[in-house]
């Protein structure tokens, strides 16, 4: 019996082969922490009397979920997080200004590869599948895993997906992936990967494949990735000069199921509160009034993502009664939004640029909603307190659904905008 892609990875870094529903105990090739978790793992790692990580070396850490401090409190938080970084010698620290958002711009380093193992401390880590490298995020354990390297898990069995057909008109990969995972059914995603190949995948680019890898952890999968091909060898290209494996699953590989989907929707897609998973058509929801929107996040802050926005936003103003926010994932992703004349586009029609990172995705802290107001924004979560209150409404779509909603003043299709 082959192995899957997801075997495959975790075999060499065992060492032996492996096979799904095995208990492992690996060591990752990165550790990812987040700012707001530092002070917390260091604290956790004194009581528990460590003084020293297993390898600084493989640790990354990245200022994203408050790349500004707002307050006093946030400052001293940065501060103490610049200090936690000196105490235990670690080399990749990536401080305000420096990177962006810590699921994305270690892929443009080079930093992230094919085959490669990464444990992190937030669940979209996932998104470096989109280079073919497997992320799992391990949250509360990850000061186990930063003390001893490694820490248990199953391996995972596999959900492959094979994407067929073309987008329509109006319509991008996040309407797709987000009507997918439903499909597809939690049942089917709990503690599974999964895993995009199929003819499709010659279409979809860096931004796309990012958002198939965001979206299934909202369903419970414990991760996602998509075999590496052409298209991989041509990102990685300039970025890194160390060698890599471009893998796929056997032929005779065993899924737990197997899916072809098509791209062809009909209908631009909603997730409507208070869960990811209630996902409707555009015209279920159309005329909702919107007061907050927002571009950005882990699963939709790429330029491409930027770039479908523009062509909606172009020579026109967002309403009166909206606030639209737009966040570039990364510093490299603002520089080119900027040298492309995207950001002049986006602030002539009214919104407003964030510094690159997580944006309000992360929990409210930049640009939060008020009680009683409407969001509709390209986040990874709708459930109720996302956006800084729990009396407010969020709804999930496309950049280019949200850019027009924003324009609008309510939920609109966009392919009038078009």
């Amino acid at each position: 019996m082959g192995q899957t892609l997801t075997e495959k990875i975790l075999s060499r870094v065992m060492g032996k082969p492996v096979k799904a529903g095995e208990t492992i105990y690996p060591v990752p090739d990165l550790m990812t922490v987040h700012d707001w978790y530092v002070v917390n793992f260091d604290k956790a790692l004194i009581d528990l009397g460590v003084d020293t990580l297993y390898d600084p070396n493989r640790v990354l850490i990245s200022t994203d979920h408050e790349p500004v401090a707002t307050n006093p409190a946030s400052a001293e938080r940065q501060k103490k997080i610049r200090q936690i970084v000196r105490k235990y010698g670690i080399k990749h620290f990536y401080d305000v200004g420096r990177g962006g958002l810590g699921h994305i711009f270690p892929m443009e380093m080079g930093m992230i590869r094919p085959g490669m193992l990464v444990l992190a401390y937030d669940t979209h880590v996932t998104n470096y599948g989109a280079v073919g490298c497997l992320g799992i995020p391990m949250v509360f354990e990850i000061p186990e895993v930063l003390a001893c390297g490694s820490v248990w898990i199953s391996v995972p069995e596999t959900v492959r997906v094979n994407l067929t057909g073309k987008l329509k008109a109006g319509m991008t990969i996040r309407d797709v992936s987000q009507k997918m995972i439903v499909d597809i059914g939690e049942d089917n995603l709990d503690y599974l990967v999964v895993e995009y190949g199929g003819p499709s995948l010659n279409d979809i680019g860096f931004g796309g494949r990012m958002t198939l890898c965001n979206n299934p952890l909202e369903m419970g999968a414990k991760s996602a990735l998509i075999e590496s091909d052409e298209w991989t060898v041509n990102f990685l290209k300039g970025r890194t000069d160390v060698p890599y494996e471009l893998q796929k699953s056997d032929p005779d590989a065993r899924f737990k199921s197997v899916h072809d989907y098509d791209l062809g929707l009909m209908e631009p897609q909603v997730a409507a509160p208070p869960r990811p998973d209630n996902v409707v058509g555009v015209t279920t929801v159309a005329g909702t009034p919107v007061h907050h929107a927002f571009i950005g996040s882990c699963a939709n802050g790429s330029i491409e993502d930027m770039r479908e926005a523009a062509t909606v936003l172009r020579g026109r103003k967002v309403h009166e009664g909206v606030r639209l926010f737009i966040t570039p994932a990364t510093q490299e992703i603002a520089v080119k939004a900027g040298e492309e004349g995207l950001i002049t586009e986006f602030m002539n029609a009214g919104a407003v640029m964030t510094a690159p990172g997580c944006g309000p995705c992360a929990g409210g802290r930049i640009a939060p909603m008020a009680p009683g107001e409407n969001s509709i924004n390209t986040g990874t979560r709708n459930d109720p307190g996302r956006l800084g209150t729990r009396e407010g409404n969020v709804y999930l779509a496309s950049p280019l659904t949200v850019a027009a909603s924003a324009i609008a003043g309510e939920i609109a299709d966009p392919r009038k905008y078009l």
